[in-house]
Formats: structure tokens, C-alpha cells, sequence
């Protein structure tokens, strides 16, 4: 019989965790000395290059982003530059991007909670958690209807955001979006590999395994058409940083276990007033191109733009063509004038 989607995700995932468990559990001592080492070697995130790093609070805890103020005299709204979910995954994947956009808007990119040099609290991190930060992102630090550029799982987000408090964005701009279809029910998270990986000894093994350089290099490549190479060592070293933080490993478990994933009801784009543009990159493995119908049939007065030689990243595979793309479908809009 063959897997469904989500199924199929779900594997891949086990697999690849225990695999690390494996290769953790093969002696007892071992995993305790390379995980203290590890934990030691961890430094703090270096101070970002570009923009302003600044930090606010929601509901007690502490949200930092980068602002970028508009460095043109366009009259574009404001972009809130959201990142995707997975190992070392920070703000500084947008960093070409957005300094590009910035010529004509004010760019704001916050790393989620629990991801990069955010709170790390041991909490559950959930879709919920999420929704209700973006939308108090957007009143209390954007301050006016922004334009939303989301990823992957963070599209559903940015969607429903839209849906439940309209007046705060002003377009939607969503990259290779999840969050449609039966093979994206809402996920309850996989039990047994959240189980695993809050084990004390092997859970820790099996994280630093999937957070190690070679595996960051490896999730690139699997990623992007270019893999590590093309987004330069440093970035690499700040990916690897930012998942051995003290508490990264929270949100990230809950990440690798299918718990951030959000079910959008059929037949929300009857509801959204926001022009929207989608964004795919021709080699996307998840979701690939195919799903774009999905999204076209829900909101069918979307440009879609589909980017050659890109996998699952084009707003870092191709931060040029991306910012000029995005940019284009921005001056067409009535805001723009």
C-alpha cells in the first residue's frame, strides 16, 4: 500500500532520529562525554551584521529580531521576514534577501521563540504558540499592515493570522506553503519519537548527532540545489551555534517530532481580501510543485512564480532573482503607488 505524505514524513523522521540513537547508544560513556563537550563548545550567537538587533517582550518572554529600515524612498508597507523550522535555523537564512528588500521597505525578521537568540524556555512549542506571537508581533512592533513572507509551515501562520486579525497585513507572500490538503491534517506529533528524543542520555546523542556540522552540511544539500557550500562556512558555524544553544533543543524537538504543523480550514481564501503570491522553487521535494495546484484552487487570484534550479529554499538559493520577483508582485498592488 503506498504512504501517504504524511506518512511518509513521519519515517523519515524516525529514521533519521534513530539513527542517531543508534550510533549514541553504542556505549554507555561515550554520549555523556561527547554531549558535555559538545554543551561546552557551544558559544553565543555572534551579533548580527546587518540591521538592528533589537529584543521585546511577549507574554514574558523575550523575541528578538533584526529591523532593516528602509534604505529608499519607496512607499512599500512594511515585511515581516519569517524563517522555516529546522536544524539551526535562525534569521540569518533572509539576511541576502532582505537586505535587498530593504531598499524599499522597512524589513523585520524575528527568530521565533525557542530558535536562535530568542527565549529558550523548556515549554511545548505548537502552531497555537506561534499564530498568537506573529499576531502580537505585527501589533506591537510592526504597528501597520505589513506584508507577510512566510515559508513552508510557517504560510499556515501567516494564513491564519490574516484570517483571524485582517486590518494587521497587507499582502501575503508565501514560499512553497504547507498547511492544505488531507496529507497535512493537523499533527498531533509523533509520540514515540518525542519520547525518544527526551530520553537524558541517547535523546541528547541523537540531537547533537542531527546538529553536527556534517549533518548541517547534509540538510542543506537536501535543501537547496548547492547544499553548504553555496551559503558559505560562516553561515554553517552560526547554524551550528544556534542549535547547541542552552534550551534550542526544545523547540526543536517539538519541530522534528511533526508538532508545528497547522491544518488551514477548505475554503479560507473565500475570506482573505490580501493579494497573495506564491513562490516554489522547480526541484522542491517538500512540498513539491505539484501541491501548488492545492494553493492555486484555494486562492486563484495568486501570481505564482516558480523559480528554476531551486529545491526547498529559494529565498536563499536565489536571494537576487527571489527580492526582484517579490519586488515585482509588490509594485503591482495599489499600496505600492
Amino acid at each position: 500500500m503506498a504512504r501517504s505524505a504524511d506518512q511518509e514524513l513521519k519515517r523519515l523522521r524516525r529514521r533519521r532520529v534513530t539513527r542517531g540513537l543508534l550510533l549514541g547508544g553504542v556505549a554507555l560513556g561515550a554520549p555523556a562525554v561527547i554531549n558535555t563537550l559538545v554543551a561546552r563548545r557551544a558559544a553565543r550567537l555572534p551579533r548580527p551584521r546587518w540591521g538592528a538587533t533589537r529584543h521585546v517582550e511577549i507574554d514574558g518572554q523575550r523575541l528578538a529580531y533584526v529591523h532593516l529600515p528602509r534604505s529608499g524612498q519607496g512607499s512599500t508597507p512594511p515585511m515581516v521576514l519569517l524563517h522555516t523550522f529546522g536544524p539551526g535555523h535562525t534569521g540569518l537564512l533572509w539576511r541576502e534577501t532582505a537586505e535587498r528588500l530593504a531598499r524599499d521597505c522597512d524589513c523585520f525578521v524575528p527568530d521565533w521563540l525557542g530558535w536562535g537568540d530568542s527565549e529558550r524556555r523548556a515549554q511545548r512549542y505548537t502552531a497555537e504558540l506561534y499564530i498568537d506571537l506573529l499576531d502580537r508581533f505585527l501589533e506591537e512592533v510592526v504597528g501597520e499592515p505589513a506584508i507577510l513572507v512566510a515559508p513552508h509551515r510557517a504560510a499556515a501562520y501567516a494564513v491564519q493570522v490574516t484570517l483571524d486579525a485582517p486590518q494587521r497585513v497587507a499582502a501575503l507572500a508565501l514560499i512553497a506553503p504547507q498547511g492544505l490538503g488531507a496529507d497535512v491534517a493537523q499533527d498531533r506529533g509523533d509520540p514515540l519519537l518525542h519520547a525518544l528524543l527526551r530520553a537524558p542520555l541517547l535523546g541528547t546523542s541523537a540531537l547533537n548527532l542531527v546538529t553536527g556540522r556534517r549533518a548541517l552540511d547534509n540538510h542543506l544539500r537536501r535543501e537547496t540545489m548547492f547544499g553548504a557550500e553555496g551559503l558559505g562556512k560562516p553561515v554553517v558555524e552560526a547554524m551550528y551555534r544556534a542549535s547547541h544553544l542552552p534550551g534550542a533543543s526544545h523547540a526543536l524537538t517539538d519541530s522534528l517530532c511533526g508538532r508545528l504543523g497547522h491544518q488551514l480550514e477548505a475554503g479560507f481564501g473565500d475570506e482573505l481580501q490580501q493579494p497573495s503570491w506564491l513562490a516554489w522553487g522547480r526541484q522542491a521535494t517538500h512540498p513539491p510543485l505539484e501541491t501548488a495546484d492545492l494553493w492555486l484552487q484555494e486562492l486563484p487570484k495568486s501570481d505564482l512564480e516558480v523559480f528554476d534550479g531551486c529545491r526547498n529554499l529559494p529565498h536563499v538559493e536565489r536571494p537576487a532573482k527571489f527580492a526582484g520577483a517579490l519586488t515585482a508582485f509588490i509594485e503591482r498592488q495599489r499600496f505600492a503607488a
